[in-house]
């Protein structure tokens, strides 16, 4: 799906753009709409997060104002780029952007909480050694929140696609380590942590700790675990063969059933 931009709101947009009118700009995305394509939702984005990223570089305290908005903006849009800039500028910023997430990580609003998860994965991108501690403790408040928005982007996103593809041997630890914890909403970002291309490098210690999560009986817990393995399961075949003797374990035969019954109905 595309977005649709009028002549005159194509033509108001860039010249907001050319002019650095990031206020201007926010009026004019909030209201748009969804059908035929006329400039590109990814065009919106580029052009975007450059002014954004300029306007940081020009007045920092305005760019946090207008960010700090932007970020809760109704838009969805406008939310994801806002998001996506506020990564960028952990990367470039980050002993400036770092305690703003960090008060971001307990906010009431869930698009401020979801933002936390997309910078830290954006700023993992880098691999630098000293960012590690604190990116995970960025994500330390978000564990037990149960906010689809949020959830979606931590466990498989941030934290498996984001700290376990780009520190594995540090992710690894603190994962053993969280698995252990009692809180629904942490076992479940641990256990969807595995279902990213993390989760698929390291998939053999995935499935100790998975095994492990894999008696919890809360179904939103063992849920995730089937769908994780199921995740595991069409990349690794010796997944499915764990599976399959996991159905005579009074334990985890619930998990097995669900993962093999999706696994298998694909390939049919």
């Amino acid at each position: 799906m595309k977005l649709y931009l009028s002549s005159q709101m194509e033509r108001d947009l860039r010249k907001a753009i050319s002019q650095d009118d990031l206020e201007k700009f926010s009026k004019l995305t909030s209201p748009l709409k969804w059908g035929k394509a006329s400039w590109s939702a990814s065009q919106l984005r580029c052009h975007a997060s450059e002014l954004l990223l300029k306007l940081w570089e020009k007045d920092r305290n305005k760019a946090e104002k207008i960010l700090t908005t932007l970020a809760d903006d109704e838009h969805w849009l406008v939310r994801e780029v806002t998001h996506g800039v506020w990564g960028e500028l952990l990367q470039r910023h980050f002993s400036q952007v770092y305690p703003i997430l960090q008060a971001w990580g307990t906010h009431s609003s869930p698009n401020f909480r979801r933002c936390v998860a997309i910078a830290v994965r954006s700023a993992g991108n880098l691999r630098k050694n000293e960012w590690k501690e604190p990116l995970l403790k960025l994500l330390m408040p978000l564990l037990s929140d149960r906010t689809a928005y949020v959830r979606k982007n931590l466990g498989p996103f941030a934290i498996g696609d984001g700290l376990l593809r780009c520190y594995p041997n540090f992710t690894l630890k603190h994962l053993r380590r969280l698995s252990l914890k009692k809180d629904e909403g942490t076992r479940w970002n641990v256990a969807m942590a595995f279902a990213s291309y993390g989760g698929n490098k390291n998939w053999r210690e995935g499935m100790k700790i998975l095994t492990n999560l894999a008696t919890d009986d809360r179904r939103y817990v063992w849920r995730s675990v089937a769908s994780a393995l199921l995740y595991l399961a069409r990349r690794h075949p010796e997944v499915q063969g764990t599976l399959e003797t996991w159905l005579k374990d009074s334990q985890r035969a619930k998990v097995s059933k669900i993962a093999l019954k999706y696994l298998l109905a694909k390939r049919a």
